[in-house]
């Protein structure tokens, strides 16, 4: 072993767990919690891409000149490559070192993002999304595998609720700081302001991360599982993401799940005869590692309704610009924050698996009541209801990590937080598509009831003249009933139908009569517009509904193995020996 490496020896004392001590390069002990801080400048600048990017889609659809539904693969384009990428670069992390990775992908990132900041065209930008995301799929379980390498088993939950909170910040920040870019200056200013955080980032990160990885453990490249799984997995998360626009029951997206699933089948048959696979298939028999994985696929299904539903019902129900809509929504990442480092600061008096299981019946209950709104709700009455959704993240995303590595062998932390994010990625891209799906499929029903309610109430108006109620019916029968091609133009389509000003009738009837006429068809006016508001919330409500049914099911789950008795942890002294060196 080199000067420059030095093994990792567990220290065992009666009753204190095993303490670990790492060193750096230089010689000297490894705090974990600047290593900590080191990582989060990655770990936070990956995730707040993926909701930074929402708020200049307008801006850069205009800018680049393209239409917003081209724009969109700005987003898809990282989502797709960041999901396929996530298991096999964390598996190249355990064999070829975490911190080395970890900063390969913060390079990839920021010259990612300075491409994405020069780009000249809408495909060059889509192209460079997709090279940033490479960077980006290192940065989300590389840092999660060395945090729980790193730290002892008493400090590890408090670490990993910074880590899960530093999710809720970014989602929070996000929105808000992309509204303000985009504002102050451009769609080009989020990509920049990357650069200076990712350059700090990697210069703490080569000074405070220690190394870690296996010493005897094989350095070959399993090129057939890598190639297997990554066409798997780009047909899945691409099915999954385009469904609704190309159609379920398209040749296409048929066509594209078939080749998921012989992908899949063939990526089994390859891994079970390989000497060092990709995927080690025996994690799988950790009861603890399979039960949280589903719980975060089921999670992440769910909580798209926290926040992309969310969203859209702030700007398309309540009538908020984006960036007013992103302060609506604060108490969900605002409580989540606050909440993750709350249960990491107990985390040693907690069980992660209960409060897993809590976090998610947290969300069930926070979408049942967002489920029970109507046109009616004030601000502060969805603000309070919006603080149970915020709990359920809290609780999952600090808890569900703990939970799924617990019982991961150490060697194998890469593979193993890489097959974690995998699931929790898949659940984020199938509960878009799912809640936009049922989203739209409402849009016309309710615009129709809305209708219905609001000729009803024309007709029962005997303060109004015949040939003037005549007039109003009619017009409502005739707007019109064209599908909408996307979540935000069925919405505002809907929107518009409410936008009645029928007060302006009365000046087209002379005299006093029309005058005398304006108190009533200003109150009239204001009923259908609460007629056709109360149908734009009510296709939101469908969606919150259903996300709470997911919820619930992933409460299920989680309490299937919350109730079972925790097996003693690996022994990590059997295990081949990690090592720290510094790069």
């Amino acid at each position: 072993m080199s000067a420059t490496e030095r093994s990792l020896r567990p220290n065992t004392s009666p009753g204190q767990g095993e303490q670990f001590t790492f060193t750096l390069r230089n010689g000297k002990i490894a705090n974990p919690w600047l290593a900590l801080g080191a990582l989060m400048f990655g770990f936070f600048m990956a995730l707040l891409d993926v909701t930074i990017v929402n708020i200049a889609l307008s801006d850069i659809a205009s800018k680049l000149n393209t239409d917003l539904t081209t724009a969109t693969w700005v987003l898809n384009a990282y989502s797709l490559v960041f999901a396929v990428l996530l298991v096999s670069i964390g598996r190249f992390a355990d064999q070829f070192g975490r911190k080395l990775i970890f900063m390969a992908g913060m390079v990839v990132f920021s010259l990612g993002s300075l491409l994405c900041a020069l780009a000249p065209s809408i495909g060059v930008l889509i192209a460079a999304r997709a090279f940033q995301a490479i960077g980006a799929a290192a940065l989300n379980p590389i840092s999660l595998a060395i945090i729980i390498s790193i730290f002892p088993p008493q400090k590890r939950g408090a670490a990993i609720s910074v880590w899960g909170a530093a999710a809720g910040i970014a989602s929070a920040v996000g929105p808000v700081l992309g509204g303000f870019l985009v504002q102050n200056f451009d769609w080009r200013a989020i990509f920049f302001v990357n650069i200076p955080f990712c350059i700090i980032g990697l210069i703490m990160v080569a000074l405070f991360v220690p190394e870690t990885r296996q010493i005897n453990g094989s350095k070959g490249i399993d090129l057939p599982g890598l190639l297997v799984l990554s066409i798997a997995m780009f047909c899945l998360v691409l099915a999954i993401m385009q469904g609704n626009a190309w159609g379920w029951g398209s040749l296409t997206v048929l066509a594209l799940l078939a080749a998921t699933l012989v992908g899949l089948v063939l990526f089994v048959f390859i891994e079970t005869r390989q000497k060092d696979p990709i995927v080690d298939f025996s994690l799988f028999k950790i009861r603890s590692f399979t039960a949280s994985n589903i719980s975060m696929f089921l999670f992440g299904v769910a909580i798209q309704g926290a926040f992309l539903m969310m969203v859209l019902y702030y700007i398309n129900a309540q009538g908020n610009d984006q960036l007013n809509a992103a302060y609506a929504i604060l108490p969900i990442p605002l409580t989540s924050f606050v909440v993750s480092l709350l249960s990491g600061a107990f985390s040693r008096f907690l069980n992660p698996r209960i409060m897993g299981t809590v976090g998610l019946a947290a969300l069930t209950i926070g979408f049942i009541l967002t489920f029970l709104t109507n046109a009616d709700t004030s601000y502060l009455d969805m603000a309070w209801r919006l603080t149970f959704l915020g709990i359920g993240m809290g609780l999952g995303f600090q808890n569900f990590p703990t939970f799924a590595l617990s019982d991961i062998p150490r060697t194998k932390l890469g593979v193993g937080s890489g097959i974690f994010n995998t699931f929790r990625q898949i659940g984020f891209a199938l509960g878009v598509a799912i809640l936009i799906a049922i989203f739209t499929s409402q849009i016309m029903p309710n615009i129709d009831q809305a209708r219905e309610n609001s000729v009803q109430i024309v007709s029962q108006d005997s303060k109004l003249p015949p040939q003037l109620r005549s007039s109003i019916i009619e017009g409502l029968k005739r707007s019109s009933a064209s599908t909408p091609a996307s979540a935000e133009d069925a919405s505002s389509s809907s929107s518009n139908r409410a936008s009645f000003d029928l007060s302006k009738l009365a000046d087209k009837i002379p005299g006093p009569a029309g005058q005398a006429l304006k108190p009533e068809l200003r109150s009239l006016n204001d009923s259908i517009a609460h007629q056709f508001k109360e149908g734009i919330i009510n296709d939101f409500r469908l969606t919150w509904l259903v996300s709470a049914i997911f919820a619930a099911i992933g409460t299920i789950v989680s309490l299937i193995t919350a109730s079972e008795r925790r097996k003693p942890a690996q022994d990590t002294q059997s295990e081949p020996p990690l090592v720290t060196a510094a790069h």
